[in-house]
């Protein structure tokens, strides 16, 4: 009985620590050392929204966003998924 009592004592732990590990910082370009002039991409979106305005229900819409790289290095984009 004394260990049911302890279970979710145990299942927040687990949870705590596995978010503290899940956390894995990326350096960003604000944690750049003085200095440190090593070539950065830089995205630059034209509009980030765009508005169909009144629209039947399944209608298809597509629409392409203008993306530039206007840094020095390479731009990866690795997943893109809808806002």
């Amino acid at each position: 009985m004394k260990f049911v009592r302890q279970i979710p004592l145990l299942a927040l732990v687990l949870v705590l620590t596995v978010t503290s590990w899940a956390q894995n910082k990326q350096p960003s370009q604000s944690d750049a050392q003085p200095g440190d002039n090593a070539p950065r991409p830089e995205l630059v979106i034209e509009s980030a929204t765009h508005d169909f305005g009144e629209m039947k229900a399944g209608t298809p819409l597509r629409y392409a966003f203008k993306i530039k790289n206007a840094g020095k290095a390479d731009l990866v984009i690795e997943s893109v998924s809808p806002g």
